[in-house]
């Protein structure tokens, strides 16, 4: 792809993003927005990613050679930078968005105070909160995740790869569903919950992290053990070892260990409150 074809995907997915999704799904939360403009990005990046990912590096921004994906970050960067400043701007939000990157800011407190206590007495999604429902958001979101990492470790350079998009699509939707399944409450500021609720939440986050702990164990026993047979090896001079990922391996990693950092908390809510609503049968 050129230049002006990836400058057009850039501004193809930022005018979907601001004419709808912003709008619609973060309005004036700016930490949704936030975290919406980083998936958007992403997205936009994964898309272009089959089409590009064995080009030269012939990308021109300002006099200088980039790779493709540099060149894409950079130029969606430039581009939105406006658009994200008149969106604060028209909505009033530049001094709430500033203040949210202050220290000492949650980066987990991803919900508002009052989009959680609207969830607290809203009854709209208690479909997804019977221990059947809840469990098998679990079971499906921890086995979206497991399949995704695996397929794409293992598919190789071809149009399969692209099931990526597909994988962080799967991803967003679970998040979604989860935080709705549990009212909000492990990405809830302190404030919108009541002492029993801290106590719950404070509880789902100690065992989110024990599962954490496991992942990064199990992580680095995995490099170990690649050290260890990389050592075993006639060639090898027992110091220096090589590294080579392909782009939907690079993907598989990160939304692994994206994805079970923010759905983690909300699949161990679900799981508990799971095992309550049955107990109360």
């Amino acid at each position: 792809m050129s230049e002006i074809e990836i400058v057009a995907v850039n501004l193809v997915a930022m005018a979907i993003a601001y004419l709808f999704i912003y709008p619609k799904f973060a309005g004036n939360d700016v930490k949704k927005l936030a975290w919406l403009d980083v998936a958007v990005g992403t997205c936009c990046l994964l898309l272009l990613a089959p089409f590009n990912w064995n080009s030269e590096n012939n990308y021109t921004l300002f006099f200088i050679d980039l790779n493709w994906w540099i060149f894409a970050i950079s130029s969606y960067f430039l581009l939105e930078l406006p658009l994200f400043f008149f969106y604060l701007k028209a909505r009033g939000l530049g001094r709430e968005y500033l203040d949210s990157f202050k220290v000492g800011s949650n980066i987990t407190t991803t919900a508002s105070r009052k989009s959680v206590e609207k969830q607290l007495v809203d009854a709209k999604w208690d479909g997804l909160r019977s221990s059947g429902a809840l469990k098998s958001l679990v079971i499906g979101a921890n086995t979206s995740i497991i399949f995704g990492t695996v397929f794409l470790m293992f598919v190789g350079d071809n149009i399969y790869s692209s099931y990526a998009f597909i994988h962080i699509i799967l991803l967003l939707v679970f998040w979604f569903l989860l935080r709705q399944a549990v009212r909000l409450i492990p990405d809830a500021p302190q404030e919108a919950l009541d002492e029993r609720m801290v106590i719950e939440r404070n509880r789902t986050y100690y065992t989110a992290y024990q599962g954490l702990a496991g992942i990064a164990t199990v992580s680095a026993v995995a490099m170990m053990g690649y050290v260890i047979v990389s050592d075993s090896k006639e060639d090898s001079d027992g110091f220096n070892y090589s590294l080579e990922f392909t782009w939907p391996q690079v993907q598989a990693i990160f939304w692994l260990i994206y994805g079970y950092v923010f759905l983690l908390p909300s699949m161990v809510m679900a799981w508990r409150e799971s095992k309550r609503v049955e107990k109360l049968k």
